[in-house]
């Protein structure tokens, strides 16, 4: 008779958490219909210096210990106006983890640069400092550092190689709200950093995000990218660059702020699950947390990553994901391919300006992703890689319920592996 749900026995966990996100009470929504109530500036952020949106930047630029702030509509511009804030020029290589979401590459191309990808170290899946630096070359500008999964890259490294180059450091701390590195948050301790604040995220308001930095010019350039052009100072039809509207709303500048009144409590309750979680994996052969690394005094949580030992359990990743879900737990396998497999690298060339070839040579030189090989990149994706949601962290019964099924599984990995590949 099976054990395993995925053969037809009993789920491990028959009544699962209820998991809820985002969570929201009485003081967002009071908050929010103040806002719409009140309806300043037609819920436009501009002339509103004590608006939603001009308070929520000068909170999130304080929790930052940054100077600056500047909110934008999704996290994906917020990182081709930071390029932009940056001044990177159409060709500049700017070097990019292979280990991420298509946003941090695709970005670069959104600026008009061109993503180089670095290979990552496989117990932390961060990008890898010496890999950095075996990547650049004269046209190379900068570095996009990609806090995965919440957990802070090695800051200290990445700093010494880009001043020792010559080279910008933006950190996308898509994943990373609350993260610290050395007591200090994530974000401006590079040049730049930029968020997300898309419904998955840690810090929600639906779509929405934002940039900080301690550097003025940056601030100002990013500023007038994202205002259409206008300087800080701008009269309102005076448009001195090319830029886009990247403005947030007042309405979405409100659910920001009342909720970032909860996120330092829910960083703090991921954490102690997330430290629950690890220490019952210790009983777990063949599956790993992330390598601990006491300069990481903070971390906000994405998604919980552990390294799983195909060797050790005897079946593929894929077939493991799919009988851990079976149990009635869910369980991801995190990004299944590096960045440059996905068909916008795979199956495209870039021009030296970040345009796609369709025919001919481009303009320029002209860059093509084949080839490409970041083999530690690739282990992890297509072998290693499974992830725990950010908002199951927010209950520990979902850590004990997922410990359970990791206990049956391996209790039963002989009919496991017998069922590989059926």
């Amino acid at each position: 008779m099976a054990e395993l749900a995925i053969n037809g026995g009993e789920k491990c966990v028959t009544e699962p958490v209820k998991v809820k996100w985002p969570i929201t009470d009485e003081r967002d929504a009071e908050h929010v219909a103040e806002v719409v109530r009140a309806g300043r500036g037609g819920w436009c952020r501009l002339g509103l210096e004590d608006g939603e949106v001009s308070s929520f930047e000068r909170e999130w630029a304080d929790y930052h210990d940054a100077k600056h702030c500047l909110a934008v509509n999704n996290g994906t511009v917020a990182i081709e106006c930071a390029l932009q804030g940056l001044g990177l020029r159409p060709g500049d290589e700017v070097i990019v983890p292979a280990v991420t979401f298509v946003a941090s590459a695709s970005g670069v191309l959104m600026a008009r640069g061109i993503p180089v990808f670095a290979d990552v170290i496989p117990e932390t899946c961060q990008i890898d400092p010496d890999d950095i630096e075996r990547k650049v070359t004269e046209r190379t500008r900068g570095v996009v550092v990609v806090h995965y999964g919440g957990y802070p890259a090695d800051l200290t490294r990445i700093k010494d190689v880009a001043e020792r180059h010559g080279l910008f450091v933006l950190e996308d701390c898509a994943h990373a709200q609350g993260s610290e590195w050395e007591g200090r948050k994530v974000g401006a301790i590079g040049d730049v950093g930029t968020f997300s604040f898309q419904g998955s995220k840690a810090l929600t308001c639906g779509e929405g995000g934002a940039i900080v930095t301690d550097r003025e010019d940056v601030y100002e350039a990013c500023w007038a990218y994202h205002h259409i052009g206008r300087a800080l100072d701008a009269e309102k039809y005076e448009h001195e660059t090319v830029g886009p509207n990247l403005r947030l709303s007042e309405v979405q500048g409100a659910l920001l702020r009342t909720q970032l009144e909860k996120l330092q409590a829910q960083v703090e309750q991921r954490m102690a699950t997330a430290a629950f979680l690890s220490e019952g994996l210790q009983e777990i052969p063949g599956v790993e947390p992330l390598k601990e690394d006491e300069r990481i005094t903070q971390r906000g949580y994405y998604f919980y990553v552990m390294r799983f030992d195909e060797e050790t359990w005897g079946v593929s990743k894929g077939t493991f994901v799919r009988a851990f879900g079976a149990e009635g737990v869910p369980m991801s396998s995190g990004y299944w391919s590096t960045v440059y497999e996905l068909p916008v690298f795979a199956n495209n060339r870039y021009d030296s300006t970040g345009y796609p070839v369709v025919e001919g040579e481009g303009y320029g030189r002209v860059v093509d992703y084949k080839d490409v090989r970041c083999p530690n990149a690739e282990l992890v994706t297509h072998h290693q890689h499974l992830t725990f949601t950010t908002h199951s962290l927010l209950y520990r019964k979902c850590a004990e319920d997922a410990l359970a099924v990791f206990r049956k599984l391996w209790e039963n990995r002989g009919e496991l592996k017998d069922g590989e590949g059926q």
